[in-house]
């Protein structure tokens, strides 16, 4: 049976009326069964059509590369002496976060743990098997969603977002739960594709990525950037840590709890009062509060700092708080022009880089002095610190630096997000209205798989 055949009846299971369990189960197996079948077929037209990576511990020889035809996407190694950094976990400490993680909830038992891969403030994250699938996937546990108003927010705001915003350089949900009911329940276990590690810890852990990892990694950063952007999303994050890595060079934006949707007809104070993200790379107009209105330039300048690390494998600018964040850019860009000073709306901000002692901008050739001369070019856009200076993220992608890489007119770009979807934002809300909004928010999401054949986990449960 040939693709296109294959695809069109795929469309009539779509269109199917609603199914019984077992037969439901059946045409999921079927579905699986279908994309694997179109997965090979695309990996068999790119071997055709490009030529292997080769890669040791000593060379790492870069081939021809193309796109496959289903899309602009790219085959690449990471050296196979990369190193992903060591986990700290205690085994004591490990045993019991498997043991506690599903608790005795049945449903667990579709995925067998394997791992615990990180732990933080917002959860725990394992690695596991879908049982049902042979799949490894990551599930990120966060306990007491509805501890308070702020923490569920976030929670329904990056449902929505990674729902809206699908593209193959933004992390997607891999399946999805529904509670028992929408009342009652605490804890949520999202389910994400598994990827080998997250970008701070191979830079941290190798020294011998090449120009053309950096290239390829800037690249699937900016060609992402765009399709958030484009859909009035400003993501206020980008950070290493937040952007997940595979060992084909396969990047993925993650952690969508900061990102927020730019309305037109909506007062700016009302979305931009709350926290930002790392200190680190947060553009200047941030450490201040400049300007009244933000603009996308805020993520070009993270993408910048990114790109700087990089290069040097250390944080550009590592504030220890705002004032002391804009002294180290200053000192590395110099002192702000006039026209930029004019345009800070915040006068004790205006008047403190006023009187600040007039600085010469150091030269990038000597603050990066073995990097290629394209990239300090691009680097010089991203972090200029007038934001109306920066580039957009598709002015960014046509740059000279990737010019084996750019097809700009091919990569995607999204609609804008209706403000419908985040009018929840712009009233008082309970937890209980929240917790309601989250339940319908895995009903819509739910559908959405269902309807395209897909099935994105996010699983809810009652009282763990």
């Amino acid at each position: 049976m040939c693709l296109q055949q294959r695809q069109q009846n795929a469309i009539k299971i779509k269109r199917a009326s609603p199914l019984s369990s077992a037969c439901f189960h059946e045409q999921h197996r079927r579905r699986l069964l279908l994309r694997r079948e179109q997965f090979r077929e695309l990996a068999l037209l790119d071997s055709r059509s490009s030529s292997s990576l080769s890669s040791s511990s000593s060379s790492f020889n870069l081939g021809p590369i193309s796109p496959l035809p289903s899309y602009h996407e790219y085959a690449f190694e990471l050296p196979e002496s990369t190193s992903y950094g060591e986990r700290l976990l205690s085994r004591d400490h490990l045993s019991t976060l498997k043991a506690d993680f599903f608790k005795d909830h049945g449903e667990a038992s579709r995925y067998r743990i394997q791992e615990v891969i990180g732990e933080g403030s917002s959860g725990v994250v394992c690695s596991a098997i879908d049982t049902h699938t042979g799949e490894r996937v990551a599930i990120k546990k966060i306990a007491n969603v509805f501890d308070n108003l702020s923490d569920a927010m976030q929670t329904l705001r990056e449902i929505k977002l990674l729902r809206l915003l699908r593209h193959p350089d933004i992390v997607y949900t891999r399946d999805i739960v529904l509670p028992p009911s929408w009342t009652g329940f605490r804890h949520s276990y999202v389910v994400f594709e598994l990827m080998k590690s997250d970008l701070h810890e191979v830079i941290r852990a190798n020294e011998d990525l090449t120009t053309e990892h950096h290239q390829f990694f800037m690249y699937q950063l900016l060609r992402g950037l765009k399709y958030i952007h484009t859909a009035n999303v400003f993501h206020r994050d980008l950070k290493p840590k937040n952007i997940l890595v595979n060992a084909n060079c396969k990047l993925k934006i993650c952690d969508f709890g900061l990102a927020r949707v730019a309305f037109n007809d909506v007062p700016t104070t009302i979305f931009w009062t709350d926290y930002f993200g790392n200190r680190w790379y947060r553009a200047p107009e941030l450490c201040g509060s400049f300007f009244a209105k933000y603009t996308p330039a805020i993520d070009i300048w993270s993408i910048g700092c990114i790109f700087a690390e990089m290069l040097t494998k250390r944080p550009l600018f590592g504030g220890k708080k705002g004032v002391h964040q804009l002294d180290l850019i200053t000192d590395l860009l110099g002192s702000p022009k006039p026209e930029a000073l004019a345009r800070i709306r915040n006068e004790k901000a205006r008047r403190y880089l006023s009187s600040m002692q007039k600085k010469k901008p150091i030269p990038f050739v000597k603050k990066f002095p073995n990097a290629d001369p394209l990239a300090l070019r691009l680097l010089e856009r991203l972090l200029a610190f007038d934001p109306k200076e920066r580039p957009t993220a598709e002015e960014a992608l046509a740059d000279p630096y990737f010019h084996r890489w750019a097809k700009v007119e091919r990569e995607p770009s999204a609609n804008p997000i209706s403000r419908v979807e985040f009018e929840f934002e712009r009233r008082r809300s309970t937890i209980e209205d929240i917790r309601e909004l989250i339940y319908r928010e895995i009903l819509a999401s739910f559908q959405l798989k269902y309807s395209e054949g897909e099935y994105s986990y996010i699983v809810f449960f009652s009282n763990l």
